[in-house]
């Protein structure tokens, strides 16, 4: 029976799904996985970028992975670093970032941002700044924060009618407009619709459709949302399974569109790819 406290906020179903996926893989590529994440965390105790930087962008994938993996020991230097981290005010990102780590963390002793705070947070603009990641960002920690608070979600709504979208939406973006709006009670088929124009056959979701290749941070993001509106996944499962499983290599996953990198974030998002479809890739 569901009661008032029961809603999961969508940052924890994510941890959930790729842990789903994280228990697919056959023992001895759980303990390359595992290894890997090991070696990706900092002396510092934040996680590293590719060129072996601590990087709060990156600490949150590495804190989400080491979650679903129950990794304390990873967990426990991460909360160590990051009770002391003074994030820079002109990083958005870090400031997503840093909220969805403590959240993660279960960490109480910090001062919430309020909505409109975070608002403020999604419409300051930067050079350096990606528009897709930070309202990606801003949708995971709003819903984080406020859950099925019907008064904030009011003007969430509002804030959506309004928001003015750049032209050429990534993949990532529109799932994450999909999931704000589903979130706050509005139809989504148009969104659905929109969304699956990112799936290409034989391919997977790509950032843009008119892109040669599928990513897994599409796919991941593409999928876990469509499955959670209840989007019946069986005609992109095999795709989308044969993406994930060629770009696997050694304890993490590569991005699928040709980059040789192993990262934190592209292992997460292999393994939520893997979770999307746990149930549905027979």
């Amino acid at each position: 029976m569901s009661g008032p406290n029961s809603y999961q906020p969508v940052y924890r179903q994510f941890i959930s799904e790729m842990e789903k996926g994280f228990l697919l893989l056959n023992k001895a590529s759980r303990a390359e996985v595992a290894e890997f994440i090991r070696t990706q965390q900092h002396k510092n105790g934040a996680f590293t970028d590719r060129a072996g930087s601590p990087d709060l962008y990156y600490s949150l994938f590495g804190c989400w992975l080491s979650k679903g993996l129950k990794l304390n020991e990873q967990l426990t230097k991460l909360s160590q670093h990051i009770s002391t981290f003074q994030h820079d005010e002109k990083k958005v990102i870090d400031k997503f970032s840093w909220l969805l780590i403590l959240l993660s963390l279960e960490e109480e002793k910090f001062q919430k941002p309020s909505f409109f705070e975070l608002l403020r947070w999604l419409s300051k603009s930067g050079k350096n700044v990606n528009t897709a990641y930070r309202f990606f960002l801003f949708v995971l920690s709003f819903d984080a924060l406020f859950g099925k608070n019907s008064v904030v979600y009011f003007f969430v709504r509002i804030f959506l009618k309004f928001y003015k979208l750049p032209e050429d939406l990534p993949c990532s973006f529109s799932a994450a407009l999909l999931m704000a709006k589903f979130l706050t009670g509005k139809n989504v088929k148009h969104e659905a619709e929109n969304l699956l124009h990112y799936f290409e056959k034989g391919e997977g979701f790509k950032v843009f459709p008119e892109q040669p290749n599928a990513d897994l941070l599409s796919t991941a993001v593409a999928l876990f949302t469509l499955k959670t509106i209840g989007q019946d996944l069986r005609v992109l499962a095999p795709d989308c399974l044969d993406l994930v499983q060629g770009n696997y290599e050694n304890g993490a996953f590569l991005s699928g569109d040709g980059d040789s990198s192993r990262d934190l974030e592209y292992t997460f998002y292999g393994l939520l790819t893997l979770g999307a479809l746990s149930k549905n890739e027979h």
